[in-house]
């Protein structure tokens, strides 16, 4: 590889370092990264995968442990938008998986210059990052946790809609829900799914999601997904005292995970990522 790929591959694992010295705790695994647990939840909160992200964040507001959220809510037809929720009316409004790339990191900046103190930020791995380096700049006592979700890829919206509109003949405008669970993106309709494989979308996903190694969320201090865990349950990895403290009590159901299945994805996407670095650095 040419040398300016070896110093940023130098660089990127002492940031790396740095980010889990300064927020982590935990055993480190080279699929997985820092963790102090994991397991698979249902809250009792209705929502994807079992709502454990809606009921963190309405459990830290009503608790106080939070003063507003960063999440991502729909918003008109099949597109998204990064909001801040300051009670469990606004997060309820806002759950459900978007899987779509939106700017969350420029509401970070605003509720940090607004002087609010306990912030949540609801995002992917490629964001968590973003964030993490955000917090590390920071002097005063301002407090960000960190909810990371498993990301493969995101889409764009316009060409997203192209692609499901071909194969599927719906106006994924109209869709109630959407879901990649197994290697299948599923759209619902009143009830009814439409559904086709996730790699006939290639088309569609965001070009950068190429070069992206981290499927976990590994620099968050809670991640959690669907992957690992049966249908109607989500897996929880907790990275940090931060994230301890927020699911400290919460009444979840638990049960094992299968680990074997996060980190196979895992290594697919790192492994991916790889080549696609390999590709850009040594063209043909």
């Amino acid at each position: 590889m040419p040398d300016n790929t070896e110093k940023y591959k130098t660089y990127k694992a002492q940031d790396e370092a740095k980010i889990e010295q300064d927020f982590l705790k935990g055993t480190k695994e080279e699929d997985l990264g820092i963790y102090c647990n994991m397991f698979s939840a249902k809250s009792s909160i209705e929502g994807q995968d079992g709502g454990v992200v809606t009921a963190l964040l309405i459990k830290g507001l009503e608790e106080g442990i939070l003063d507003s959220a960063i999440v991502v809510r729909r918003g008109e037809g099949y597109s998204a938008e990064a909001i801040v929720a300051t009670n469990a009316g606004e997060v309820s409004a806002a759950k459900g998986t978007k899987y779509l790339r939106v700017n969350v990191i420029q509401k970070l900046r605003e509720l940090i210059s607004q002087g609010k103190k306990r912030i949540a930020i609801v995002c992917t791995p490629c964001e968590v990052k973003a964030a993490r380096k955000i917090q590390q700049t920071l002097k005063n006592d301002c407090g960000i946790t960190i909810i990371g979700l498993f990301c493969f890829e995101a889409y764009d919206s316009d060409k997203l809609k192209k692609e499901i509109k071909a194969r599927l003949n719906v106006d994924l405008d109209k869709a109630e829900k959407t879901q990649i669970r197994h290697r299948k993106f599923s759209a619902f309709f009143d009830g009814q799914e439409s559904s086709c494989k996730v790699k006939d979308l290639d088309n569609a996903t965001e070009k950068a999601c190429g070069y992206c190694d981290d499927f976990t969320a590994k620099f968050a201090d809670i991640s959690v997904g669907s992957v690992g865990s049966k249908k109607g349950c989500s897996t929880v990895i907790v990275r940090s005292k931060a994230g301890e403290k927020l699911l400290k009590n919460l009444g979840f159901i638990k049960e094992a995970v299968d680990k074997e299945e996060i980190v196979r994805l895992a290594k697919f996407k790192r492994e991916r990522a790889k080549k696609s670095l390999a590709a850009l650095n040594n063209p043909k």
